[in-house]
């Protein structure tokens, strides 16, 4: 079984974006899903109602997304998003959570560095934690 063929198989819609590599609005209304299934060629997601904006953008973004994703999975697939409450994580929520978790890592590292300890208490001076990037 292929990579594809296994995420698609495991539910892994982060894994499965990440190989689209897709932009613009289709990566947006993509990332704004929730996978809810997959069966008998039908792909299901759900859309929160705080981005149904994204659906009625542009009408053939749904088409578009469809056949880059049959294109992935190397076979006939139909894509259905239903709108409602997401449930569990979307990819945009995961990649939000990752980025904060970087930025709190980032954050310690330099907190716990001793040049920079030195600097603070030295100058008197303080970390400003929003203008700190992770690598």
């Amino acid at each position: 079984m292929t990579e594809i063929a296994s995420a698609f198989a495991a539910g892994e819609w982060h894994a499965i974006l990440r190989a689209l590599g897709l932009g613009g609005m289709m990566r947006e209304l993509a990332q704004h899903c929730e996978w809810t299934g997959f069966a008998d060629g039908v792909l299901n997601l759900r859309l929160s109602e705080t981005h149904r904006h994204l659906l009625g953008m542009n009408p053939g973004l749904l088409d578009r997304l469809q056949d880059a994703l049959a294109t992935q999975y190397g076979g006939p697939l139909r894509l259905r998003i239903e709108t409602g409450a997401i449930a569990g994580e979307t990819p945009a929520q995961r990649d939000q959570a990752e980025k904060r978790a970087r930025h709190v890592e980032a954050v310690a590292a330099l907190e716990s560095d001793p040049f920079v300890r030195e600097l603070i208490e030295r100058f008197d001076a303080s970390l400003v934690e929003a203008s700190v990037r992770p690598l």
